[in-house]
């Protein structure tokens, strides 16, 4: 599977810029792939929405797997799996965007501190 970038809507930059305000952190890519964990982890149905990119942001894949492309792609095949859903590159691939904005959402409604992610 090729993935080169992860895109991400304006809403979603926006978020992150607030994530990172609100807890410190300096990079994007920590931030959502922690969002695309979170949301993995969370029951409930992803919903399949069409997203548009304009004015958002991209992060290449290798950045945001820090080298690590195998283990993120496993835990969205899992995921999809559990869930039955279709195992197919595109699918994968969409599933890891729909999650890491649902991650964001989730985040960003969040007004604990940090200490909650080490959890």
């Amino acid at each position: 599977m090729i993935i080169d970038r992860i895109r991400l809507t304006a809403a979603a930059k926006v978020q992150l810029s607030t994530l990172k305000r609100r807890y410190g952190l300096e990079h994007n890519n920590t931030i959502c792939r922690y969002a695309l964990c979170m949301s993995l982890a969370t029951p409930g149905e992803l919903i399949q929405e069409e997203l548009s990119f304009l004015g958002g942001l991209e992060i290449d894949w290798k950045t945001f797997t820090t080298g690590n492309e195998d283990f993120y792609i496993n835990l969205v095949k899992a995921w999809s799996e559990n869930n039955a859903q279709h195992v197919d590159d595109e699918s994968i691939k969409r599933y890891i965007t729909l999650h890491v904005h649902r991650g964001l959402s989730f985040l960003s409604g969040r007004s604990e501190r940090l200490e909650f992610m080490l959890e």
